[in-house]
């Protein structure tokens, strides 16, 4: 019987002889802003409550966040582009504290005028062992929708954060809200979660490649209700989840339809880390590029199974809307395998995410 040790989403990361790096970057709102043209509010109001942005670094495979420590030697933020014209200072709309100017508040509602932003952080990291100087680089996101003229939007989020850390966190909560205008609808609704799985292939409500999930002691609780309470032993490494909100009102005029959002939770604590590197980068430009994505597995610091015989490694690709695409090992086979994965600009519409399960 196999069973999945770890997975791994795409992701970038710089590898060299020094060790290696991971991190995020943590937000305490909502990757959506709601803005209501009809009373010009937005919800949230980044002006009255700020949006805080900190950023978490991890050597691979240890659970302390080495962001304040001495080995980082620079913090820089950006938005948009890593562009000197776009590097982010602490006039007008944004703050930096921290022991390391870290933090980033932002003040006021920046995405007026705009749909999307993106905040980029450079940091830079002195490796003592073998005297390298290193830079790792991690982005978060943000959108602003329209709620107008009864538009409805679902919105997921992770209130108490979304790591775990070496046993000391048994549980966390996601929760996901319907938003018509600048309320949150808790009438006639219905909701369900679901977390991506490659083996699904036929959906279950969620879209192929979501698994429906059902309360289990330990592993899930809440999952027909807009919380969901995750147990730390569920989550391998990264687990992607959707809640898929339903409109059941029958005199809503967005009745029977459905809308989602996803949220993602991290255990950095598993014995064994599974990071996919990229040869070729993460950006293909106007129809072109190439990569060899290999997914490399660390335990206790150290890399195990470099020539990839220790395990099964499985890859799944899921489209720009979230959705798995079948058959992509094959007829009748929705993963390839093997421990690296060779991705052409054919393999990309726009945006493509490539999943590795390892199984043991």
């Amino acid at each position: 019987m196999t069973n999945i040790i770890t997975t791994s989403d795409y992701t970038i990361t710089d590898f060299n002889d020094a060790i290696s790096l991971s991190g995020y970057i943590g937000s305490n709102q909502a990757h959506t802003q709601i803005y209501n043209p009809d009373n010009g509010q937005y919800t949230p109001n980044w002006t009255t409550t700020n949006l805080i942005l900190t950023p978490q670094l991890f050597v691979t495979s240890t659970t302390s966040d080495v962001i304040a420590t001495s080995a980082v030697t620079s913090v820089k933020w950006y938005k948009d582009s890593e562009t000197s014209e776009n590097a982010i200072s602490t006039a007008g709309s944004y703050t930096l504290s921290g022991t390391k100017n870290h933090i980033l508040t932002v003040k006021s509602n920046v995405l007026a005028g705009i749909l999307t932003i993106k905040y980029i952080c450079v940091i830079g990291y002195h490796d003592s062992t073998t005297d390298l100087d290193l830079t790792y680089k991690m982005d978060i996101s943000f959108s602003r929708v329209s709620s107008g003229s009864g538009i409805a939007d679902a919105v997921a989020m992770c209130p108490n954060g979304n790591v775990f850390k070496n046993g000391s966190i048994a549980s966390l909560i996601a929760t996901c809200d319907l938003w018509r205008g600048s309320i949150v609808d808790t009438s006639s609704v219905s909701y369900q979660w679901y977390v991506m799985d490659g083996s699904v292939a036929t959906s279950q409500g969620g879209g192929i490649g979501w698994k429906r999930l059902v309360n289990a002691e330990n592993l899930y609780a809440g999952v027909t209700t807009r919380q969901l309470t995750v147990y730390a032993s569920s989550v391998l490494s990264v687990a992607v989840y959707k809640c898929v909100v339903k409109d059941t009102d029958s005199t809503s005029n967005s009745y029977n339809q459905e809308f989602y959002d996803t949220v993602t939770f991290t255990d950095l604590s598993d014995p064994v880390q599974a990071i996919i590197v990229s040869t070729g980068g993460d950006t293909f430009k106007n129809g072109n590029g190439s990569t060899q994505l290999t997914c490399r597995l660390f335990q206790a610091g150290v890399e195990i199974d470099s020539s990839g015989t220790m395990y099964t490694y499985k890859w799944y690709k899921y489209n720009k809307s979230s959705t798995l695409i079948t058959d992509f090992g094959g007829t009748g086979i929705n993963f390839k395998t093997g421990k690296s994965l060779s991705v052409g600009s054919s393999d990309v519409d726009e945006k493509a995410t490539f999943r590795c399960e390892v199984e043991n």
